[in-house]
């Protein structure tokens, strides 16, 4: 019991030590504006997160700093980028190159393999790794994994490492969930896959009672690129929470329960949560029990991905945050 308590304790006094990872997809590819980002978007990005504050390190020294406990800088930010797309070498990665920001390349192998048009091929590939490109896994067909049995989940990801062992001679250490989406099932399967840690796509700061089986990372792209949302994010901390519940991504009742506990109770009095499906904002009363944090919907879930972004601003005038993706099943719409 002490032990435990000495834990939680030590969690909360470093529950600061906080990292925020954003999501590109294209770059400089207007007709695909949900996953795109324009350049002079981009090079503002850039030219915001190259300030002093700031410090842009690799993604894997971000979660090596989490298993360890280890102090990271103020303001630590990594860069991420999904899929693939021809763009990153012909148009983002000399942009992170003038500034010597490092960058996490996530790639599905089927779409490497298949020779798109727009996508990078394996020479490519290795030519960015050589140049210090981190490559991280993201299936062999990008699929909706929550829909697939376990069979066929293990054969997206055995295929897809056995295709990075071949071409770039390792085997991936991060892993980038499609779109997203993932549930118990999917999460404890890539764990045995011993990643050191996968990503969503949901909202929130990462800091040590982040889940490293199912991390936030900021998605950016035209609609949601504004410097503003970069400012707001790369200076934002952690909120610390722990016993979330439903504990599985993947609701099972409609409207679900969704509770969590927070490591600092005075960040109760300052909390907000907002929790979106398809049909967007879902009105929600906020039950308020100092540490313990109770949210009840107003109404159904539609069917899909659901989204819940919960901010609190601490006595030191920052703003923490904690995000979550869901799953509602077709069955419980």
């Amino acid at each position: 019991m002490l032990l435990n308590l000495i834990a939680t304790i030590s969690i909360a006094e470093n529950v600061t030590n906080s990292a925020v990872v954003y999501m590109y997809h294209r770059f400089g590819e207007p007709d695909n504006p949900s996953t795109n980002i324009s350049l002079e978007q981009f090079k503002k990005q850039l030219e915001e997160l190259s300030k002093p504050k700031y410090n842009v390190v690799k993604l894997e020294y971000i979660i090596d700093s989490i298993i360890t406990q280890t102090q990271l800088p103020t303001n630590t930010i990594a860069i991420s980028i999904d899929d693939g797309h021809n763009s990153i070498i012909k148009k983002a990665w000399p942009l992170l190159k003038e500034y010597n920001f490092p960058v996490t390349l996530f790639i599905s192998t089927d779409s490497i393999d298949s020779k798109y048009k727009n996508y990078l091929t394996w020479d490519e590939i290795r030519a960015l790794k050589k140049e210090g490109v981190d490559i991280g896994a993201h299936t062999k067909t990008h699929p909706h994994l929550h829909t697939m049995s376990v069979s066929e989940i293990k054969e997206e990801i055995e295929y897809s490492n056995k295709r990075y062992l071949s071409e770039l001679g390792e085997m991936p250490k991060l892993f980038a969930y499609p779109f997203g989406e993932a549930n118990s099932q999917v999460i404890k399967i890539i764990q045995d896959y011993k990643f050191k840690a996968a990503f969503g796509q949901h909202s929130g700061v990462i800091n040590e009672t982040s889940d490293l089986n199912y991390l936030p990372r900021f998605s950016i792209n035209e609609k949601y690129g504004s410097i503003d949302r970069i400012k707001f994010s790369g200076n934002a901390k952690g909120l610390g929470i722990y016993d979330l519940t439903p504990i599985d991504p993947e609701f099972s009742e409609n409207p679900p329960f969704i509770g969590f506990s927070l490591l600092d109770k005075s960040l109760s009095k300052s909390l907000n949560c907002f929790i979106f499906d398809g049909s967007g904002n879902i009105e929600s009363e906020i039950y308020n029990f100092e540490e313990r944090i109770e949210i009840r919907l107003q109404r159904k879930i539609k069917e899909g991905r659901v989204r819940m972004n919960c901010t609190a601003k601490d006595n030191q005038n920052n703003w923490r945050w904690f995000g979550h993706q869901f799953i509602m099943p077709n069955y419980l719409d």
